[in-house]
């Protein structure tokens, strides 16, 4: 299974922009730099774990927000 980068940073941009808050104020948060929180939102990078969890965090929300698609939140893996 491959992740889906460009998937993943629109559902940040997503979340940001939900919240109002600037690339600016989510890099500030995370420690990261605006243009690479620019270039994770584009999918021109792949963010690292340790960077998914921090944007999360800043975000307030949990990583598999980020990371399922709408299929992954219809389906049980029970």
């Amino acid at each position: 299974m491959e992740l889906d980068y460009k998937a993943i940073g629109k559902r940040i941009k997503i979340q940001r922009i939900q919240r109002e808050m600037t690339q600016e104020k989510l890099a500030e948060l995370t420690g990261l730099s605006n243009p690479h929180i620019s270039n994770v939102e584009t999918g021109s990078t792949q963010v690292s774990l340790k960077s998914l969890i921090a944007i999360a965090n800043a975000l307030e929300i949990t990583p598999d927000v980020l990371l399922c698609s709408l299929f992954c939140e219809k389906t049980s893996f029970v």
